[in-house]
């Protein structure tokens, strides 16, 4: 009977460390959002390819099959407890001149700590890329429109490029 108990007690304690390091090993999940719309936003330019952190959830990176080929869903949407994305990598094409642009950012040292129910977006201009955070707050009325004409009625913050004041 003694053995038992002892079994028993080894198990709860492999359980136990299970269940904790199972916890810590999930990174920074957060429930957020993650998207872009090339024909509505950015009706100018090709996506090729991108990519949103190291998330597995596959609206958050280029299937492999189109990246192989050159080729790109040209819009995504996404939400869900996800890993928060430490970078975005973006690459897309001209449409009147064929130039081929790329672009990271460091989305680290950029997105604010909590970004709980807010979804990363982005767009390019030419050859520059545009990153925001739409957060679920609503726009007040005398805040000024930012970022993508479909949130205007979100409050939204430039994540990239920097903002010169």
């Amino acid at each position: 009977m003694e053995g038992l108990k002892k079994l028993f007690g080894y198990f709860l304690l492999v359980v136990f460390f299970q269940l904790t390091s199972g916890c810590a090993s999930r990174g920074d999940v957060v429930l957020h959002g993650f998207a872009f719309n090339f024909p509505v936003d950015s009706p100018d330019a090709v996506l090729l390819d991108y990519r949103y952190g190291d998330s597995k959830n596959p609206a958050a990176r280029n299937a492999p099959a189109l990246r192989d080929r050159g080729k790109s869903d040209q819009q995504s949407t996404t939400s869900g407890d996800m890993l928060r994305g430490d970078d975005l990598y973006v690459k897309w094409r001209l449409k009147d001149t064929g130039e081929v642009f790329e672009d990271t950012v460091d989305l680290k040292a950029r997105l604010p700590k909590n970004i709980e129910e807010c979804r990363i977006y982005f767009l390019v201009r030419g050859p520059q890329l545009h990153v925001y955070l739409i957060t679920p707050q609503l726009r007040a009325k005398d805040e000024p429109r930012n970022g993508p004409a479909g949130w205007s009625y979100r409050h939204v913050l430039t994540i990239y490029p920097d903002v010169v004041k």
